[in-house]
């Protein structure tokens, strides 16, 4: 087990997961010092009758609740406004965001401005600009995500935030909240799971706090995506919603890395879901690496294919066979939803002379570590679907 001479690692997060971890809401928020939270969503959860879930598991509590239903795919400062002061005129005392993307960075966005002042988004905006905790803050998730939202970051309105500050006090794992979605949905919220998760456990910057978080994020991805995919097997969306969730605390502790960058900016570009991008990528990215000095490519093949594989590996193949097995999945994902899920950025519509302004925009980003070069060449292989070294 790698042990580094020093580290840090922050976590507020409490996890309820399980059947029923919604009843558990009103004895949390009273622990929080919370009685009245004001619920925040968008129309098509609303729709689907989650919200009612919710609010049913506050009947005989005598807690009063505020609810906003009406979150956009693209939400603004105007909203985050409207919303400080229905919350402010309501009286309400902490925050529960059901959903995911937007859902979340809108709430992490309110909460900024009611425990302090309005103008403090602005100058909230950027690196560990947030100076004291913030009020009680809940995340219920839903099967998709971005893959923020358990962690230290939001962006709304041109703006982004950076402070473990954001971090939700309590995420609650219900599996009533965990509906089926369309597969481009949740294989998108997994592989920025896997991404993330794998990007904590191999990168030199590493720790045993991290590393306990990733395998598991890893490890619950590995066993249950292609089953949920084909079958949307209830126990495995549980698996993979507790994998975003703690790989999103992961992803707080651990510097970004290239998958990450590379996956946003060719969503960005291509309009395709950031988890699709990222899950094309992810295997390039870590053949890119697999030779680089202080990477830790070996370490991932015990929490993504298992202890038989992993034990009847030989130690000088086991990086090479935990690639192998990302591939290996992909194509099973890629055949079970007939083709819908592409394999490569040329099958995901992002032509060739697009790679440049995707390479361009990731190391725009200003992250150290790669270069145009190194994008290029892992961006080129994803496009054609040609792995970087030999099997």
């Amino acid at each position: 087990m790698f042990f580094p001479d020093n580290y840090e690692f922050y976590c507020p997060v409490k996890i309820n997961s399980g059947n029923r971890a919604l009843e558990h809401l009103p004895v949390e928020l009273d622990a929080l010092n919370a009685r009245k939270p004001f619920i925040i969503t968008d129309k098509e959860i609303a729709k689907k009758g989650l919200i009612k879930k919710i609010t049913g598991a506050f009947k005989d509590s005598g807690i009063t609740l505020g609810i906003f239903d009406g979150v956009p795919p693209v939400p603004d400062l105007k909203l985050v406004r409207r919303l400080m002061n229905n919350y402010r005129d309501t009286g309400c005392d902490s925050i529960i965001a059901a959903g995911g993307g937007a859902v979340v960075d809108t709430a992490k966005a309110l909460n900024i401005v009611v425990s302090g002042r309005p103008e403090d988004l602005k100058e909230s905006a950027g690196e560990d600009l947030i100076k004291s905790p913030l009020g009680p803050f809940v995340f219920v998730p839903t099967a998709s995500g971005t893959g923020f939202e358990t962690s230290r970051f939001a962006t709304l309105g041109g703006l982004s935030f950076s402070s473990h500050f954001l971090m939700p006090d309590l995420v609650v794992i219900d599996p009533r909240m965990v509906t089926s979605e369309n597969a481009d949905a949740v294989v998108s919220t997994a592989m920025i799971a896997l991404a993330h998760s794998a990007q904590s456990y191999t990168c030199p910057a590493k720790n045993p706090m991290t590393d306990t978080y990733a395998y598991a994020a890893m490890q619950f991805v590995g066993e249950n995506l292609a089953n949920v995919v084909r079958s949307g097997d209830k126990k495995g969306r549980l698996a993979l919603a507790n994998a975003a969730t703690m790989a999103g605390i992961a992803f707080s502790n651990s510097p970004r890395g290239m998958v990450h960058d590379l996956g946003w900016a060719a969503g960005d570009i291509s309009g395709l879901p950031h988890g699709i991008c990222m899950g094309i990528l992810l295997p390039y990215v870590l053949e890119y690496n697999i030779d680089s000095e202080g990477y830790h490519m070996s370490d991932m093949l015990l929490p993504i294919a298992g202890f038989e594989i992993y034990a009847g590996t030989a130690k000088n193949l086991k990086a090479r066979k935990a690639i192998n097995f990302i591939y290996d999945m992909q194509h099973e994902i890629h055949d079970i939803t007939r083709g819908n899920i592409p394999l490569t950025l040329k099958d995901a519509g992002i032509s060739k002379d697009a790679l440049d302004g995707v390479a361009r925009a990731a190391v725009g980003e200003g992250r150290l570590g790669f270069n145009l070069d190194d994008c290029m060449v892992i961006l080129e292989h994803a496009w054609e679907g040609k792995q970087i070294t030999s099997s």
